[in-house]
This record gives C-alpha cells, structure tokens and sequence, in this order.
C-alpha cells in the first residue's frame, strides 16, 4: 500500500470517528430534551431521580438497532441483509433489548442530569422490585448497583420506559486564597521507639495467621462464622463461614458497634448476638433506619504469629545479624525523614483548605461516601507499604471510632477535586504506572499481577484519585510560604 493510499485510509478511518461522535452528540442532544426528570432531595447531596423516556424515542431506537443487526445477521436460509424483520426480530429481540436497555439507561439518565444541572459523585443506585427472601410471597424494593438492577429491569412492551435511581451530587464550592499558603517545615528525627514500631511493622509482613484449636478468640483475631440478619422480621442477609476481625467492623456496610467485646472470650461453636441499627441508605428502603438483629455462629478462629526477631528471621532477608537489620531499619527510616515533613506540610495544608472552605456535608454521612474516603485512605497506606491487617485495623478504627477524620478527609478530597479542575490537574501515565510498580515491589508481585488486582477490586479509580490530590497538594506546597522551624512534629 502506498503512502498515499494509507493517508486516504486514515482520512476516512478519522472520518468515520467523527461521524459516529457526530451521531452520538446528536442522540444525546434529542435525549436532554425529551427526556422527564423528576428529582427530590432526601438528604444533603444526595438526591431520588425518576426518569422517563418517551415511546416514540423508544422505538425508534429499536428500529435502528434491528436495521443494524439485520444488516450484519447471517441467518441460514437468506442472505446477509436480507432477512425479513420480523424473523430478526423473534430471532434477536432478547439480546437486542438487553443491550438497548443498558444503553438508554446509562445515556437518560446523564442526558438529564445534564439538563438538570446537578454533577455527581459516582454512579447512580437503581430502585427495582425483587422477591422477598427466605421463601417469604411479595417483593421488596431494593437499591443496586447498575449492573445488578439491569437484570430486573424490564423495557416496556407499550408506553413510556422509566425507572428510578438515587444519587450523590457534589457539593459547590468556592475556593479560598490558594496562593502563599503559611506552613511550617518542622524538625524531624528518628527514636529507639520509631525504629522498634517499624521492626514490628516489618515482622508482621511474615506473619502467619494459624487456626486456633480450643482456644477462646482474642483481640485481633480472625474469626469465621455463618452470619444472619434479620429485621422486621424480614431475612435481610445470610452468608455462610464469612471472616471477621475480633473487633468492631462492619457486614454490608452495617456498623457492628460492640461486635468486638461481644465476641471476645467466645469458642468455635458459640452463637453470637448483635443489635444493629440499618443505615439511612440502607438498600433495601423497607429497612432504612430500623433495628435488626445479627446472629454469628462461630466456625473457626485463626490468630496471628509473628515471628521472633532473630539471626534466623534477618537471614529470610539476607542480612547476618539482628544488629544489622536493626542499623538497617533506621537507615532506612532517615532516608524517609524528608518525604516524612513534606507529609506533614501537606496536613497542615489540608488544614488550611478545610478551614477556610465553607460548604457542609450531609449530618449523616451516607455509607459510599464513608467508603471512599475510606478507599483513599487504604490505597495510601498500601503505597506506604503498611501489611494488610495494619491497613484493615486501622480502616476500621477510623471508621468507627473517628467520623469527624474521615469528615474531614472527604471534605478535603472534595476541596481538592476542585482545585484539580480549576487548575487542570492530571496525573501522567507514567507517574500511574511508576505507582503500580512501587506497590509491585514493595508486595513482591508482578507488575502485570498488581495491576490486574486493583483494577478488579475498584481500586484503580482510588489510585488515580490519590495520586492526583497529591500533585495538587505539591502545586500548592510550591506556592506556599514556608518557615524553617525546630519544633518537631508528633
């Protein structure tokens, strides 16, 4: 192929992109303006939003999508694009109205958010009706996540097609004074008692949690148990041999307050009982706000061993002697020192911005907005190289026992969000993937593996949103007046 040929290829490869953004920007143009938005505010940022897409819309979209498929069907006995209609039709209406239904959905619903002038924080919660659970005659009306509620959403045979879903908006936000931010830069050293913390941090890495026999459980343990809960008399969730921490947590985002001292000094085989309250967003809205009750039945308890400091354990890392690794720790802990007093300009930084920005948050922050900041706070831990249960405990301290750190986390994040799209902010591939790696290596897993483990769990998105809120809060550092001072950080 000529050089010429290529560039023509190219050219019309463009214009067909162009082509079907054209047609894409036009269907969301006839949606924003026949689409029906009814919203009601149920709570601070957070709004139920009913919406409606005429028949006519409806139908032509069927139309298109059976032209389409009857153009590229091979269906024995016709040729391609010959087939009549109405054998597409009885042939492909199923797989045809699955994917239009996801696809009018998605594109309605953000067609009128745009109409409706509101942004949101994360994907909608669709209401739909499904069988009570336990056996039990009737339906309930859940909240689901888009792709669980697709499979109980159903396109109407005649009529408009509407559903309901509730979301979380942003808050506005006006910016403070961002320039000659006043921070201090303060002393920091390293104690006998940071390099004993950080030895037992590192020893926790080759810990091994091991079953516990006929023993009783303890703090920190982990437990396994079949789980039920039950409120209005109503089977609301039941899972079998499920694992805890032997502390406060939660089970579907239902706070377990007093699950720890509830279940510490039990064995295998004990029941556990635990009043809970159901939160406001809970998603089933039936329950939204009401008692219930949590029954464990304790299966297994496994405990944590970590090992002993000793010339065998340093040799796993390939140093002689308990003094070398000891000599290696606190090297290692200098090293830190700088990035250690950059983290604690950027706190006081953070505190700036939340003190001088004034918007509020909901009285009662709703269970994905705690998540996400939770999410953050994990994801920078992780990249710190904190072990899995240090993370987890201290994901459930901050939850449960600190609500105003993770309000204040999230309205930073908020503050920080905004600053990003004032100021452009984005984080670079390169500094994505360098994070990755730095996670890699500090887990000791492939790269390829680590990456495929956050995409899977979510954490991904957390990822990015971490690394983004940390170059702004260098941009601002390079803006900001700093003094030396010798007073140390805690």
């Amino acid at each position: 192929m000529s050089d010429e040929d290529l560039a023509l290829d190219q050219q019309a490869d463009l214009e067909s992109v162009d082509e079907q953004l054209s047609e894409d920007d036009e269907e969301m143009a006839r949606l924003k303006e026949a689409v029906v938005i009814n919203k009601e505010e149920i709570g601070a940022l957070r709004l139920k939003v009913g919406v409606t897409v005429p028949r006519e819309l409806l139908d032509e979209r069927m139309v298109e999508q059976f032209d389409e498929l009857r153009r590229e069907a091979d269906i024995p006995g016709f040729r391609k694009g010959h087939a009549p209609l109405k054998l597409v039709e009885k042939r492909f209406g199923n797989d045809v109205g699955d994917q239009l239904k996801g696809q009018l959905i998605s594109r309605a619903f953000l067609a009128g958010a745009e109409k409706e002038g509101f942004e949101t924080l994360g994907d909608p919660l669709f209401w739909v009706n499904v069988p009570k659970k336990g056996g039990e005659e009737g339906h309930s009306e859940m909240l689901m996540a888009f792709d669980e509620a697709l499979e109980h959403i159903a396109l109407p045979q005649e009529g408009d097609f509407s559903f309901t879903c509730e979301v979380e908006i942003k808050p506005e936000i006006e910016l403070p004074d961002l320039q000659n931010i006043a921070v201090n830069r303060k002393a920091l050293t390293v104690s006998d008692e940071d390099v004993e913390s950080e030895i037992k941090r590192l020893l926790t890495f080759m810990g091994t949690f091991k079953p516990v026999e006929d023993g009783q459980v303890e703090s920190e343990d982990m437990i396994y148990a079949d789980v039920v809960g039950v409120a209005e008399g109503e089977e609301f969730y039941r899972e079998e041999n499920e694992d805890f921490p032997a502390r406060d947590t939660r089970v579907s985002d239902i706070p377990l307050d007093g699950f720890g001292d509830a279940v510490n000094g039990k064995k295998v085989g004990d029941v556990v009982k635990l009043d809970v309250t159901l939160p406001d967003d809970h998603n089933n809205m039936a329950l939204r706000g009401k008692q219930g009750e949590f029954t464990f039945t304790l299966k297994e308890i496994k405990r944590l061993e970590i090992p002993e400091l000793n010339d065998d354990v340093v040799a796993q890392v390939g140093l002689d002697s308990v003094d070398e690794f000891r000599s290696n720790v606190k090297e290692s802990l200098e090293g830190r020192l700088d990035s250690a007093a950059t983290d604690d300009m950027y706190e006081q930084i953070g505190d700036y911005l939340v003190s001088n920005t004034s918007f509020e948050l909901p009285e009662g922050l709703s269970n994905r907005q705690v998540q996400r900041s939770l999410e953050r706070r994990r994801m920078k831990m992780v990249q710190q190289g904190f072990p899995p249960s240090e993370i987890e405990e201290h994901i459930d301290e901050i939850r449960d026992k600190a609500k105003d750190q993770v309000a204040r986390d999230l309205k930073l994040h908020f503050i920080l969000e905004k600053i990003a799209e004032t100021e452009n902010v984005e984080v670079k591939d390169e500094e994505f993937n360098a994070a990755i790696a730095q996670i890699a290596a500090r887990s000791n897993k492939r790269f390829d593996r680590v990456r495929d483990e956050l995409y899977q769990s979510g954490q991904l998105t957390h990822l990015y949103m971490q690394l983004r809120d940390s170059q702004v809060l260098r941009n601002l550092l390079e803006d900001a007046q700093v003094t030396e001072v010798d007073t140390p950080a805690e």
